[in-house]
């Protein structure tokens, strides 16, 4: 046989109220044996009784509840038939406030109805004690009164007690569901904090990817045609070294604009045109590729768009001379106060979309225009090339920028 779990008062305030109870019962009780020269120990072995079980409380199942609160009321009504009628049924308090900390509210009312029906019982058996002695009408009457007070008395005391101890409980419950919802809302804040950071990184890398990929590697272009160049013609050689020194150059401000912006986000950005302008002479002089670029820009570019468009023609540009094999590159940029409209193409030899696994720079892309909730078209096919189409929307002539880059974008094969 398994024994009940326990657990104890949740407030000690009601545990010594209810000490302070079956002590004074005590006394009561011993002080009336006394005068008979007894020791009412039938008596102090219930109250003990009573204090241990208000130590622990059972949990678990009802059943078990139902027979602890059986055995309280038990040994209060067994008191009560061995005497001091008068004292013993005010302990029904007792069991009352037990029961609230043991049932739902339909168990507290039952158990408040038996209490009741029992202290009744009590009381009639006190009034009979009475009877046999012949007292007057007038003392009768007076004894019939105070124990209807009793009986208002009681009941109020039942309905308060019950009242206090549902308060008491919905408030601790209260305390325990609003602590439970601080732990949760420290615990989005660490998630909402680690997913900052992420995006942070994520942001980072897209910077340090585009920018310092881009220069590394022209520079390693250059570097590639010294080095074949340098047993016949070390002049032209000189000229691409010189280029490659450049390029250096570049990567190095790359990296201190990265570590700039780690320090501080806001930093004015260049004016677009000129920047994608220098870019294509660049990319032209660096690769002998032919280009040709048409950029109209109407509107006032908040500095993510501008920042946003310059990356992706630069990781554009990096793509081409990496795996594209192009002759000639066309770029047009349109910006109106509605919009902006990006597009690069190349004649080069062109991928399979449905085969091909994006890489870091398509991704990276996506997720920049993504960021302004923008849309990204990729089309691209065997022979025929690759074909990039951006679209920014503007309010105002500024671009419309969303609290997080995890939108999904169209693609167009």
């Amino acid at each position: 046989m398994l024994l009940p779990k326990l657990h104890s008062s949740p407030f000690q305030f009601l545990l010594y109220t209810e000490w302070v109870m079956l002590a004074s019962c005590m006394g009561m009780a011993v002080f009336e044996a006394w005068e008979k020269q007894t020791i009412p120990v039938q008596h102090i072995v219930i109250l003990v009784l009573l204090g241990i079980m208000g130590v622990m409380l059972p949990t678990g199942r009802p059943a078990i509840k139902y027979v602890y609160t059986a055995i309280e009321m038990s040994l209060i009504f067994f008191g009560t038939v061995l005497g001091y009628l008068h004292i013993l049924p005010t302990l029904y308090v007792i069991v009352m406030i037990r029961s609230c900390f043991l049932f739902q509210p339909i168990g507290r009312w039952i158990v408040a109805g038996v209490s009741f029906v029992l202290f009744s019982v009590h009381q009639i058996q006190y009034v009979k004690t009475f009877l046999p002695l012949g007292l007057p009408n007038a003392h009768l009457q007076r004894i019939w009164m105070h124990q209807i007070a009793e009986y208002l008395m009681f009941g109020l005391v039942i309905f308060l007690v019950s009242q206090l101890v549902n308060t008491l409980l919905a408030e601790r419950k209260a305390q325990q569901q609003l602590s439970l919802a601080h732990e949760q809302l420290q615990q989005y804040a660490l998630q909402i904090e680690d997913l900052a950071a992420v995006q942070e990184r994520n942001r980072i890398a897209r910077e340090i990817h585009d920018a310092l990929g881009h220069a590394l590697t022209n520079l390693n272009i250059q570097l590639q045609t010294v080095a074949k160049l340098w047993q016949h013609d070390q002049n032209q050689a000189r000229v691409f070294l010189d280029h490659a020194q450049q390029l250096g150059k570049l990567a190095i401000q790359e990296v201190r604009q990265s570590v700039r912006a780690l320090r501080a986000d806001a930093h004015e950005e260049p004016a677009l045109d000129s920047a994608i302008a220098s870019l294509m002479e660049d990319f032209r002089q660096s690769t002998g590729i032919s280009v040709a670029n048409s950029i109209q820009i109407e509107a006032m570019l908040p500095p993510q768009v501008v920042k946003t468009l310059y990356r992706i023609v630069q990781e554009a540009l990096t793509n081409i001379c990496k795996y594209a094999q192009a002759t000639q590159v066309r770029l047009e940029l349109r910006a109106t106060p509605d919009g902006v409209h990006l597009t690069i193409e190349d004649n080069g030899h062109g991928f399979c979309l449905e085969s091909h696994s994006p890489g870091f720079g398509l991704q990276g892309m996506r997720e920049r225009v993504a960021a302004l909730n923008g849309e990204f078209w990729l089309k691209a096919a065997p022979g025929s090339g690759c074909h990039i189409t951006v679209s920014l929307p503007l309010k105002n002539g500024f671009a419309t920028q969303m609290p997080n880059d995890c939108f999904e974008t169209p693609e167009i094969a």
